[in-house]
């Protein structure tokens, strides 16, 4: 059967026609001179939750409510964006704000993790962190020091040599970093959640000890790394009495060198 030439003709026009139609209907919708809520709903959201100021808020207030617990993994970055409503770049940002201040901690091809539940800086200086850490993680690390899994030791015995690597390349915030997370690792071994939430509100902030390192000596930031070190070894013969001696040398050499400071 032939098909007549005006008949391919006029066909050809109709689907032009057809594509013309909808091209013109798309454009009208997402178009300047659309809707002013169909503009913002779809391609101009600025809202002012899409800060990075204002996303560390949410994300300070979330812990706080008990969105995420201590020590659990945050979800992917995908969908905690969407759960928030703000830009991966900008969540991205957010999260590097809160891991600088210790209250997140993100491990290598494992994620971001909850290290400490945020608090006010107002009423939490580095001397009371201090203070309340040495009163409370000497006593609490002496209690459970019979109780930690290998995995624990092995991870506090792989991580030791990292806290050298950057006392040695002088790298104070990555050495604040590497100590902080020496307790974490500590913390997170130990079973009973509360217990390991009392010790988590005593850590500083990263930035704060990071300031703080920087006015040591290189014998100090040395003997801080003894006491750790002594710490580990207490834990790994179960000696609570050397495991808590260790922990209250190393917070009492913290408080010395900021009494010296002030």
């Amino acid at each position: 059967m032939v098909i007549p030439n005006s008949i391919k003709l006029y066909s050809f026009f109709s689907i032009f026609r057809m594509k013309s139609i909808f091209w013109k209907k798309y454009c009208q919708k997402f178009s300047r001179r659309a809707p002013y809520h169909i503009w913002l709903n779809t391609f101009c959201l600025e809202d002012a939750c899409s800060t990075p100021a204002n996303a560390i808020n949410q994300l300070e207030e979330a812990l706080l409510r008990g969105r995420w617990t201590l020590f659990e993994r945050l979800p992917a970055e995908r969908h905690l964006a969407e759960e928030l409503g703000i830009s991966r770049a900008t969540l991205r940002t957010a999260l590097s704000a809160l891991v600088g201040k210790g209250i997140l901690e993100t491990r290598r091809n494992q994620g971001t993790f909850v290290r400490t539940l945020p608090c006010n800086p107002a009423t939490a200086s580095l001397a009371d962190c201090l203070q309340a850490m040495h009163i409370i993680m000497p006593s609490l690390l002496a209690t459970v020091s019979g109780s930690f899994a290998p995995s624990a030791m092995l991870t506090l015995e792989r991580h030791l040599p990292s806290i050298g690597m950057a006392l040695h390349r002088g790298e104070m915030h990555l050495l604040a970093q590497h100590h902080l997370q020496f307790f974490s690792i500590l913390l997170q071994a130990i079973s009973n959640a509360r217990l390991a939430r009392a010790g988590a509100d005593t850590l500083p902030e990263t930035g704060a000890l990071a300031k703080l390192l920087q006015e040591c000596s290189q014998a100090q930031l040395e003997d801080l790394f003894k006491h750790l070190a002594r710490t580990l070894h207490g834990l790994r013969h179960a000696d609570a009495q050397s495991c808590a001696s260790s922990v209250s040398a190393y917070v009492s050499c913290l408080l010395q060198i900021l009494g010296e400071k002030k």
